[in-house]
């Protein structure tokens, strides 16, 4: 067991290194090329950024992180906001440093909603509730992104036009599926036989029979479509309250690094980042997103500079500056739980 779990660990921190050498490759190597910018006047643009635009876009990043909160709390009834905002962090963090890192985050995730009582079932309503939510926001921006450039009488350029037709694509295949898992039993309960046999597979430990392995997931079925016909709502109004704030935020560190661009192509520019941080080849998509987010704003007019040192800025609060504040708020967490259980 022991060389097994070092053949493991070895094998994810060549993954790893792999992933963090491509990420850096892409930003240091790539992203002046497409730019057509030095990394040195990049640094002097954001070098020249003001306290108090720093302060701003701050309030704007922590504003965003609270609208979320409203999907993770709607998704998990009961959870408070502070334990909201706690997942949502910590979970970040570990995600946004590791590449494929979703699993690492949500088996910390997981360790913390069973501290606070809730049941493994729970907590899968709670994650295909907020990662459906999540992954539909990615695929509607595209769309939105397309219609506003009609709308104000702008081209569609091929890489739009592409973008939002897989979009589309994706978009309606999610949502038939979804609402026919939820809507039809004779629907759920063929998926739920099919997926018995590799559910039994991850279930190994315990090895249930598969009748009882497609009776827990049409169990788990009818928690989902529970939350979802109570709560879909709140969900959606949370998800694009969030989306809209990441829209501004993305528009104000435009305008900080002295880039003004109409909401449009910031919009285009959002749909972009958001979709390329699903490409899971580097942690939160890091380089692939940045490269190309800083292609679509030069290729809708923006200066070389300011959409380098603009992306960048944006990046850094939606995900580098989640690193250090969730770590913090890991270890606040483990401290935390430690002293509640010497103290019984």
């Amino acid at each position: 067991m022991d060389a097994v779990c070092r053949v493991v660990t070895r094998s994810a921190t060549v993954r790893g290194a792999g992933a963090l050498t491509m990420a850096v490759v892409a930003l240091w190597w790539l992203l002046p090329r497409v730019a057509g910018v030095q990394w040195g006047a990049v640094s002097s643009v954001l070098a020249g950024i003001e306290a108090r635009q720093i302060l701003a876009l701050a309030v704007l990043w922590l504003a965003g992180l609270l609208a979320h909160s409203f999907v993770l709390t709607n998704a998990l009834p009961g959870l408070s906001r502070r334990r909201a905002l706690t997942l949502n962090l910590t979970g970040s963090a570990v995600s946004n440093v590791l590449p494929f890192g979703g699993a690492a985050g949500v088996a910390l995730n997981l360790a913390m909603v069973r501290a606070w009582r809730f049941g493994r079932r729970a907590f899968g309503t709670f994650l295909f509730v907020t990662n459906a939510w999540d992954v539909l926001a990615k695929l509607v921006l595209p769309l939105v992104a397309a219609v506003a450039l009609v709308t104000v009488g702008g081209g569609l350029t091929p890489a739009i036009e592409v973008g939002a037709g897989i979009a589309a694509v994706l978009l309606t295949v999610l949502v038939a599926t979804a609402v026919g898992l939820l809507v039809s039993d004779r629907v759920a309960v063929a998926v739920a036989g099919l997926l018995a046999p590799a559910a039994q597979v991850v279930l190994r430990r315990t090895r249930p029979a598969q009748p009882a392995v497609a009776a827990g997931l049409l169990e788990a079925r009818a928690q989902v479509r529970a939350v979802i016909t109570e709560r879909w709502a709140k969900l959606t109004a949370g998800m694009g309250t969030y989306v809209a704030l990441q829209l501004v935020l993305l528009w104000a560190c435009l305008q900080a690094v002295g880039q003004p661009s109409p909401w449009t192509t910031c919009v285009v520019a959002l749909a972009v980042d958001r979709l390329l941080s699903l490409v899971p080849l580097t942690p939160a998509g890091t380089g692939v997103a940045e490269l190309g987010t800083t292609a679509a704003l030069v290729g809708l007019g923006a200066d070389p500079l300011g959409a380098a040192a603009g992306v960048l800025l944006f990046r850094l609060f939606i995900v580098v500056l989640e690193i250090p504040v969730g770590g913090l708020w890991i270890g606040l967490w483990m401290v935390a739980r430690r002293h509640q259980e010497a103290n019984g």
